[in-house]
Protein backbone atom coordinates (compact mmCIF):
# COMPACT_ATOMS: atom_id res chain seq x y z
CA UNK A 1 0.00 0.00 0.00
CA UNK A 2 1.70 3.22 -0.94
CA UNK A 3 2.14 5.09 1.97
CA UNK A 4 -0.31 8.24 2.28
CA UNK A 5 -3.11 6.07 0.68
CA UNK A 6 -5.15 5.68 3.79
CA UNK A 7 -5.45 8.02 6.64
CA UNK A 8 -5.19 6.25 10.22
CA UNK A 9 -8.26 6.29 11.97
CA UNK A 10 -8.83 5.17 15.58
CA UNK A 11 -9.23 1.26 15.70
CA UNK A 12 -10.47 1.36 19.47
CA UNK A 13 -13.97 1.55 20.52
CA UNK A 14 -15.01 2.91 24.17
CA UNK A 15 -18.49 1.47 24.57
CA UNK A 16 -20.33 2.25 27.55
CA UNK A 17 -21.61 -0.30 30.30
CA UNK A 18 -24.17 -2.00 28.71
CA UNK A 19 -21.67 -2.19 25.25
CA UNK A 20 -19.40 -3.99 27.02
CA UNK A 21 -21.44 -6.46 28.51
CA UNK A 22 -23.10 -7.18 24.60
CA UNK A 23 -19.87 -7.27 23.26
CA UNK A 24 -18.30 -9.40 26.32
CA UNK A 25 -21.28 -12.18 25.72
CA UNK A 26 -20.76 -11.78 21.81
CA UNK A 27 -16.55 -12.36 22.15
CA UNK A 28 -17.48 -15.48 24.11
CA UNK A 29 -19.83 -17.32 21.22
CA UNK A 30 -19.14 -18.00 17.96
CA UNK A 31 -20.92 -15.65 16.40
CA UNK A 32 -17.81 -13.79 16.71
CA UNK A 33 -16.11 -14.01 13.05
CA UNK A 34 -13.04 -14.24 15.46
CA UNK A 35 -13.91 -16.40 18.02
CA UNK A 36 -11.43 -19.31 17.55
CA UNK A 37 -8.74 -17.14 17.60
CA UNK A 38 -10.10 -15.21 20.79
CA UNK A 39 -10.89 -18.43 22.68
CA UNK A 40 -7.74 -19.88 22.26
CA UNK A 41 -5.68 -16.89 23.52
CA UNK A 42 -8.04 -16.58 26.43
CA UNK A 43 -7.19 -20.25 27.37
CA UNK A 44 -3.89 -20.03 27.17
CA UNK A 45 -3.59 -16.76 29.59
CA UNK A 46 -6.02 -18.42 31.81
CA UNK A 47 -3.37 -21.58 31.79
CA UNK A 48 -0.78 -18.75 32.51
CA UNK A 49 -2.16 -16.78 35.11
CA UNK A 50 -0.96 -19.55 38.29
CA UNK A 51 2.51 -18.84 37.31
CA UNK A 52 1.73 -15.58 38.49
CA UNK A 53 2.49 -14.24 41.97
CA UNK A 54 3.68 -11.12 43.65
CA UNK A 55 3.54 -8.14 42.34
CA UNK A 56 2.97 -8.09 38.38
CA UNK A 57 4.14 -5.94 35.46
CA UNK A 58 2.15 -6.39 32.12
CA UNK A 59 3.97 -4.92 29.36
CA UNK A 60 1.62 -3.71 26.52
CA UNK A 61 -1.62 -3.61 28.82
CA UNK A 62 -3.86 -2.17 26.49
CA UNK A 63 -7.41 -2.39 27.85
CA UNK A 64 -6.20 -4.65 30.62
CA UNK A 65 -8.21 -7.88 29.04
CA UNK A 66 -7.06 -10.07 31.24
CA UNK A 67 -6.74 -8.11 35.16
CA UNK A 68 -9.39 -10.26 36.18
CA UNK A 69 -7.39 -13.35 35.87
CA UNK A 70 -4.56 -12.53 37.27
CA UNK A 71 -5.33 -10.48 40.15
CA UNK A 72 -6.62 -13.18 42.60
CA UNK A 73 -3.01 -14.52 42.15
CA UNK A 74 -0.90 -11.46 42.93
CA UNK A 75 -0.38 -8.54 45.23
CA UNK A 76 -0.49 -6.03 42.98
CA UNK A 77 -1.02 -5.48 38.96
CA UNK A 78 1.02 -2.62 37.46
CA UNK A 79 0.12 -2.02 33.41
CA UNK A 80 2.38 -0.45 31.70
CA UNK A 81 1.85 1.10 28.06
CA UNK A 82 3.83 2.92 25.24
CA UNK A 83 2.16 6.23 24.70
CA UNK A 84 2.96 6.07 20.73
CA UNK A 85 0.98 2.58 20.29
CA UNK A 86 -2.27 3.97 22.05
CA UNK A 87 -2.30 7.19 20.08
CA UNK A 88 -1.92 5.02 16.70
CA UNK A 89 -4.94 2.95 18.13
CA UNK A 90 -6.92 5.94 19.61
CA UNK A 91 -5.36 9.25 17.94
CA UNK A 92 -7.64 10.95 20.39
CA UNK A 93 -6.43 9.20 23.70
CA UNK A 94 -5.94 12.88 25.14
CA UNK A 95 -9.98 13.14 25.35
CA UNK A 96 -10.16 9.31 26.60
CA UNK A 97 -7.53 9.65 29.14
CA UNK A 98 -9.75 9.02 32.07
CA UNK A 99 -10.97 6.10 30.56
CA UNK A 100 -7.27 4.95 29.48
CA UNK A 101 -6.27 5.67 33.27
CA UNK A 102 -8.58 2.77 34.19
CA UNK A 103 -6.26 0.36 32.16
CA UNK A 104 -2.35 1.70 32.12
CA UNK A 105 -0.78 2.46 35.64
CA UNK A 106 2.12 3.18 33.61
CA UNK A 107 3.36 5.16 30.80
CA UNK A 108 6.79 4.21 29.38
CA UNK A 109 8.88 2.11 26.74
CA UNK A 110 9.56 -1.48 27.14
CA UNK A 111 13.46 -0.56 25.78
CA UNK A 112 14.06 1.20 28.87
CA UNK A 113 11.80 -0.12 31.66
CA UNK A 114 11.12 2.77 34.14
CA UNK A 115 11.53 0.52 36.97
CA UNK A 116 14.42 -0.56 39.19
CA UNK A 117 16.27 -4.06 38.55
CA UNK A 118 14.43 -7.25 40.47
CA UNK A 119 11.06 -5.23 41.23
CA UNK A 120 8.70 -7.52 39.93
CA UNK A 121 7.69 -11.30 40.59
CA UNK A 122 6.54 -11.53 37.91
CA UNK A 123 6.83 -9.73 33.97
CA UNK A 124 3.95 -10.45 31.33
CA UNK A 125 3.46 -9.38 28.06
CA UNK A 126 0.24 -11.01 25.82
CA UNK A 127 0.71 -10.50 22.32
CA UNK A 128 3.09 -7.73 22.22
CA UNK A 129 6.54 -9.25 21.03
CA UNK A 130 5.52 -9.47 17.58
CA UNK A 131 5.17 -5.73 17.68
CA UNK A 132 8.61 -4.72 18.39
CA UNK A 133 11.38 -4.36 16.25
CA UNK A 134 13.81 -5.50 18.50
CA UNK A 135 11.92 -8.19 20.97
CA UNK A 136 15.29 -9.30 22.46
CA UNK A 137 16.27 -5.85 23.54
CA UNK A 138 12.41 -5.58 25.49
CA UNK A 139 12.87 -9.13 26.77
CA UNK A 140 15.92 -8.15 28.41
CA UNK A 141 14.23 -5.38 30.21
CA UNK A 142 11.90 -7.81 31.38
CA UNK A 143 14.22 -9.82 32.73
CA UNK A 144 16.30 -7.03 34.39
CA UNK A 145 13.20 -5.70 36.63
CA UNK A 146 12.78 -9.47 37.59
CA UNK A 147 13.86 -10.74 40.67
CA UNK A 148 16.05 -14.20 40.45
CA UNK A 149 13.01 -16.69 41.11
CA UNK A 150 10.83 -14.56 39.03
CA UNK A 151 8.90 -15.42 36.07
CA UNK A 152 7.99 -14.00 32.50
CA UNK A 153 5.01 -14.85 31.08
CA UNK A 154 4.08 -14.29 27.19
CA UNK A 155 1.93 -14.93 24.77
CA UNK A 156 3.09 -14.59 20.58
CA UNK A 157 1.44 -15.32 17.80
CA UNK A 158 2.24 -18.31 14.64
CA UNK A 159 -0.38 -17.97 12.00
CA UNK A 160 -2.20 -14.61 12.11
CA UNK A 161 -2.79 -12.20 9.53
CA UNK A 162 -0.75 -8.85 9.32
CA UNK A 163 -2.05 -6.58 11.95
CA UNK A 164 -1.21 -3.23 13.72
CA UNK A 165 0.78 -2.33 10.90
CA UNK A 166 3.39 -0.79 10.05
CA UNK A 167 4.15 -2.41 13.33
CA UNK A 168 4.04 -6.43 12.58
CA UNK A 169 7.40 -7.40 12.63
CA UNK A 170 7.66 -11.32 13.42
CA UNK A 171 5.75 -14.62 14.12
CA UNK A 172 7.86 -16.96 16.31
CA UNK A 173 8.33 -20.80 16.59
CA UNK A 174 9.26 -22.99 19.85
CA UNK A 175 13.00 -22.71 18.72
CA UNK A 176 13.29 -19.02 18.05
CA UNK A 177 11.43 -18.56 21.66
CA UNK A 178 13.93 -20.86 23.59
CA UNK A 179 16.84 -18.51 22.01
CA UNK A 180 15.32 -15.62 22.68
CA UNK A 181 14.50 -16.48 26.40
CA UNK A 182 18.24 -17.61 27.27
CA UNK A 183 19.41 -15.42 25.27
CA UNK A 184 18.68 -12.79 27.99
CA UNK A 185 19.40 -15.02 30.83
CA UNK A 186 16.09 -16.59 31.36
CA UNK A 187 15.66 -20.43 31.60
CA UNK A 188 12.10 -21.63 29.99
CA UNK A 189 9.91 -23.84 31.42
CA UNK A 190 7.48 -24.17 29.00
CA UNK A 191 6.64 -23.23 25.68
CA UNK A 192 3.29 -24.36 24.45
CA UNK A 193 1.37 -24.34 21.13
CA UNK A 194 -1.82 -22.34 21.11
CA UNK A 195 -4.20 -24.42 19.38
CA UNK A 196 -3.34 -26.87 16.74
CA UNK A 197 -3.49 -27.48 12.82
CA UNK A 198 -7.15 -27.62 12.64
CA UNK A 199 -8.44 -24.54 14.36
CA UNK A 200 -5.52 -22.28 13.13
CA UNK A 201 -7.33 -23.48 9.56
CA UNK A 202 -10.65 -22.85 10.73
CA UNK A 203 -9.49 -19.49 12.24
CA UNK A 204 -8.01 -18.55 9.39
CA UNK A 205 -10.69 -19.49 6.65
CA UNK A 206 -13.02 -17.73 8.93
CA UNK A 207 -11.43 -14.61 8.75
CA UNK A 208 -10.86 -15.24 4.82
CA UNK A 209 -14.65 -15.42 4.60
CA UNK A 210 -15.31 -11.90 6.76
CA UNK A 211 -12.48 -10.88 4.95
CA UNK A 212 -13.53 -11.70 1.30
CA UNK A 213 -17.16 -11.24 1.41
CA UNK A 214 -18.24 -8.26 4.62
CA UNK A 215 -15.64 -5.85 4.65
CA UNK A 216 -16.29 -2.86 2.60
CA UNK A 217 -12.89 -1.22 3.14
CA UNK A 218 -9.18 -2.15 4.47
CA UNK A 219 -7.65 0.45 7.25
CA UNK A 220 -4.22 1.17 7.53
CA UNK A 221 -3.62 -1.23 10.25
CA UNK A 222 -4.33 -4.20 8.24
CA UNK A 223 -7.76 -4.17 10.11
CA UNK A 224 -11.12 -4.16 8.11
CA UNK A 225 -14.06 -1.93 8.45
CA UNK A 226 -17.49 -4.10 7.83
CA UNK A 227 -20.59 -3.70 5.58
CA UNK A 228 -22.89 -3.80 8.47
CA UNK A 229 -25.61 -5.73 6.38
CA UNK A 230 -23.42 -8.21 4.56
CA UNK A 231 -21.08 -9.35 7.52
CA UNK A 232 -24.65 -9.88 9.76
CA UNK A 233 -25.96 -11.71 7.08
CA UNK A 234 -22.23 -13.77 7.03
CA UNK A 235 -22.21 -14.50 11.24
CA UNK A 236 -24.15 -17.55 10.74
CA UNK A 237 -21.90 -19.22 8.40
CA UNK A 238 -19.04 -18.27 9.70
CA UNK A 239 -20.43 -19.43 13.23
CA UNK A 240 -20.74 -23.02 11.46
CA UNK A 241 -17.29 -23.09 9.70
CA UNK A 242 -16.00 -22.11 13.44
CA UNK A 243 -17.95 -24.62 15.27
CA UNK A 244 -16.50 -27.58 12.86
CA UNK A 245 -12.97 -27.08 13.01
CA UNK A 246 -13.07 -26.20 17.06
CA UNK A 247 -14.35 -29.95 16.93
CA UNK A 248 -12.07 -31.06 14.95
CA UNK A 249 -9.58 -29.76 16.55
CA UNK A 250 -10.10 -31.69 19.47
CA UNK A 251 -9.24 -35.12 17.62
CA UNK A 252 -6.24 -33.06 16.47
CA UNK A 253 -3.21 -33.73 17.68
CA UNK A 254 -0.95 -31.86 14.94
CA UNK A 255 0.75 -28.62 16.08
CA UNK A 256 3.20 -28.05 13.42
CA UNK A 257 0.50 -25.46 12.25
CA UNK A 258 -1.11 -23.49 15.59
CA UNK A 259 -2.30 -20.25 16.13
CA UNK A 260 0.52 -19.14 18.28
CA UNK A 261 2.64 -19.75 21.48
CA UNK A 262 2.56 -19.45 25.52
CA UNK A 263 6.00 -18.98 27.17
CA UNK A 264 6.56 -19.55 30.89
CA UNK A 265 10.43 -18.65 31.82
CA UNK A 266 12.42 -18.44 35.23
CA UNK A 267 14.83 -15.72 36.16
CA UNK A 268 17.49 -18.28 37.86
CA UNK A 269 19.36 -17.45 41.00
CA UNK A 270 22.58 -18.35 39.58
CA UNK A 271 23.28 -17.14 35.65
CA UNK A 272 25.35 -20.91 36.14
CA UNK A 273 21.95 -22.41 35.56
CA UNK A 274 21.79 -20.53 32.42
CA UNK A 275 24.62 -21.32 30.66
CA UNK A 276 23.81 -25.45 31.39
CA UNK A 277 20.26 -24.88 30.01
CA UNK A 278 21.84 -24.03 26.94
CA UNK A 279 24.78 -26.54 26.62
CA UNK A 280 21.88 -29.02 27.36
CA UNK A 281 20.05 -27.59 24.19
CA UNK A 282 23.19 -27.27 22.29
CA UNK A 283 23.92 -30.62 23.08
CA UNK A 284 20.51 -32.28 22.33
Amino acid sequence: MPLGETKRVGVVVYRGARGQKINAWRKRSPLNPYWLDWSHLRQSVERLAPHASGVLLDVGVSERPYGELFEPHVTRYVGLEYPPSILDKQPDLWNILDRAKRSVDVFGDGNELPFLSGSFDTVMCTEVLEHLPQPDRVLAEMSRVLRPGGKMLATVPFSQPLHELPSDYYRFTPSSLEYLVRGVGLVPETIEPRGNFASAQGAMLSQFFLRALGAKKRQSDGSVILSRWRSTLLLPFLAMIQVFFHWASKVSNDTTVCQGYSVVARKPHAASEVSAGSETAAAS
